[in-house]
Order: structure tokens, then C-alpha cells, then sequence
């Protein structure tokens, strides 16, 4: 089993975790940034959008880091991380789905247009709207923690992994708001686990100003 990623690549950072949380032992390829391959033809032919993370064990491979997050947990866990009944793994679902249009989308938005852009480039009013855009969706998603330690529940799910792999980044960021009760309480939890402080709680200097991947 090997996996092709980039360390500082938000999406990667999500499966990286994940794979950290399943103990598995896997060969890691640093691919993309300045590692370079993603037009190895090689590459193209495991993943032809020439991105990563790109996942290839016996079956082949496994791109889109949703998509591999959902098939490692249903190969390697067994309905851990994401239940079998549909009823149950629909929950994790539409919290997969609300954070890569919702939290994902405006967050990425405003790290790409402020942390990742050139000051003198910046659109200042567009950043400061996609900072109320992701503060708004964080506000969502604390009332849904109202109720338990996690996103959906008491324990770990994959609903947790999209949202939790950039709230480091939306910490740590000059322009973000202070995140709401729940969610701080949640991401507290977040960072007193292992895989998280070795995948995700990583230093991202090196992409400022940077606009290329």
C-alpha cells in the first residue's frame, strides 16, 4: 500500500490523519510541490487529474480525498468510522458533503486569497467575506456540538476529518474569528490526539505569498 501526497496539502492532511487513526503501515511518495511527478506520465496513469492524495494498494487506486477517506474506513475498519447501517452513515455523509461545500469552501477561499497571495495581490474585501462566510459555518456546526464531544456523537467519525484537518490553519490565521464554544472545545479534543499533531498541527510558512501548489 502506498500513498502519493504532499505534507502541506490540506486535502492530504485529511487522509495522512486518517491513516494515522488506523494504524496502518503504508510507503508514503511525496508527490506534487516541489517534489514534482504530478505529469509523470507513471502518475497520470494511477490518477489522470494529476493530483494528490492518490491512494494504490491491491486493488488499484483511489483518488479524491473524500472518496479515500470513505473506502479506508470501509476496507480497514469495519464500520468504526463510518457505520454500515445507511440510516447511521448518512449523518456522516452530510457532514463529508456540508464541509466541502460549506466550511471547506469558504475557508480554502480566504487562505488561498489572503495567507497564499501576494499582499500587494490581495482582494481585501473579498477575503474579509469569505472570513464571515467560514466564521458562519463554524457558528452551524457549534450548535451541532451542542450535543455531544464530536461531530456526529461521542467518538471519532469521518464527519470529524474534513472540518477538523483545517481548523489548525483557521486557528493559527491572522484574519479568522475566534472559534465558537463547542467547536473549541472540539478541536481541543482533536489536538490531544496523536495523528493529529503529527499530520495536521504542521507549520504552513512556506505557502505564504506562494500561489502555485
Amino acid at each position: 500500500m502506498r500513498l502519493h501526497a504532499r505534507r502541506t496539502s490540506s486535502n492530504c492532511q485529511k487522509v495522512l490523519w486518517f491513516l494515522g487513526e488506523l494504524g496502518l503501515d503504508y510507503e508514503f511518495v511525496p508527490t506534487g510541490g516541489d517534489h514534482g511527478g504530478l505529469d509523470d506520465p507513471a502518475f497520470r496513469a494511477l490518477n489522470p487529474n494529476g493530483r494528490v492524495p492518490t491512494w494504490v494498494d491491491e486493488h488499484g487506486a483511489v483518488w479524491e480525498s473524500h472518496t479515500l477517506l470513505r473506502y479506508l474506513a470501509a476496507v480497514h475498519a469495519k464500520g468504526r468510522f463510518w457505520p454500515e447501517d445507511p440510516a447511521a452513515r448518512s449523518r456522516i455523509e452530510r457532514w463529508m458533503d456540508w464541509s466541502q461545500s460549506g466550511f471547506d469552501a469558504a475557508f480554502m477561499a480566504l487562505f488561498w486569497g489572503h495567507w497564499r497571495t501576494p499582499e500587494a495581490d490581495r482582494n481585501e474585501r473579498l477575503n474579509r467575506m469569505n472570513a464571515k462566510r467560514a466564521a458562519a459555518a463554524l457558528e452551524v456546526l457549534d450548535a451541532e456540538l451542542a450535543g455531544h464531544d464530536y461531530v456526529v456523537g461521542d467518538a471519532l467519525s469521518l464527519a470529524d476529518i474534513p472540518i477538523g484537518a483545517l481548523l489548525y490553519r483557521y486557528a493559527n490565521l491572522d484574519v479568522t474569528e475566534k472559534l465558537p464554544g463547542h467547536v473549541a472545545s472540539w478541536y481541543a479534543r482533536l489536538v490531544e490526539r496523536p495523528a493529529f499533531q503529527e499530520h495536521v498541527m504542521l507549520p504552513f510558512d512556506e505557502l505564504k505569498g506562494r500561489l502555485r501548489a
